[in-house]
């Protein structure tokens, strides 16, 4: 197989697997129209819901870049290890809603032991892939100026949200083995607010570059509103990082601070 087959195989393996992943969130958004039920909460449709439509698009922007990264002749295996892992992720969190129970921070038996730690275990292994083209990212890439620092910027979000995952899983886990709530820390802080603010800055920076090329901006202007595109989300970041460490709601602001947010 050619050098240009090979990467077109390989995005295409990312692609079936993001699209399986979107295709079974949507499949969900179904099932909950149909039987009912509440949207938020431990055991509710959103998860499935979300998780497929959410590591869906991740997957896919992932396909999407790597013919723009320097190839590497063990990719097909990495790329194979990821979309696995990521479809296997989002089959776990739905199996565990159709069983009826909690598919995160769950150990009340043998088997949901056993389906947290495999999650865990995926995670690892799409997080060590994603960091792995995230360093190509950095040091080869090939795209115009604005557009590379849209997905080197989108890249590191998408570690830093992964990396906060992490710190949510040990929190919660260590939360649960005492019987407290693990989404939320001190009084009212949500965890999952900082990981939701990252995670998809890999589909809003480079959708970004597109619609101002769409649009006739030059290159340079386009790069330079990528990069303020780029520290508004670093500064919204931070935001979501002291609400939740200072256990406070996400909006739980002073109306000065509300004006200080809006204005980002």
């Amino acid at each position: 197989m050619s050098r240009g087959n090979s990467v077109v195989a390989r995005q295409k393996l990312l692609y079936s697997c993001g699209a399986v992943l979107v295709f079974s969130g949507a499949v969900h958004v179904f099932v909950w129209l149909t039987l009912g039920g509440n949207w938020e909460g431990s055991v509710s449709w959103r998860k499935p819901i979300l998780f497929g439509i959410s590591t869906g698009l991740t997957v896919l922007s992932t396909a999407w870049l790597y013919p723009k990264l320097r190839p590497w002749k063990w990719d097909f295996y990495l790329c194979g290890l990821f979309g696995f892992a990521m479809v296997s992720e989002v089959a776990l969190i739905s199996l565990q809603q159709w069983r009826g129970v909690a598919s995160h921070f769950n150990n009340a038996t043998p088997m949901d032991t056993l389906i947290e730690s495999w999650m865990t275990y995926l995670i690892i292994i799409a997080t060590l892939v994603l960091m792995e083209f995230t360093r190509r990212c950095f040091s080869s890439l090939d795209a115009p100026r604005d557009l590379r620092l849209a997905i080197q910027g989108g890249m590191a979000f998408l570690i830093v949200s992964c990396l906060i995952g992490f710190l949510i899983l040990i929190y919660g886990n260590s939360q649960a083995a005492i019987g407290a709530d693990p989404t939320t820390f001190g009084r009212a802080g949500v965890t999952k607010f900082p990981h939701g603010v990252a995670i998809h800055a890999i589909q809003l920076f480079p959708l970004t570059c597109w619609l101002l090329l769409r649009i006739g901006v030059p290159e340079q202007q386009r790069w330079r509103l990528t990069a303020c595109l780029i520290a508004i989300t670093a500064m919204f970041l931070l935001y979501s990082l002291a609400q939740t460490l200072s256990g406070k709601d996400r909006f739980d602001l002073p109306f000065s601070g509300m004006l200080l947010l809006i204005s980002l």
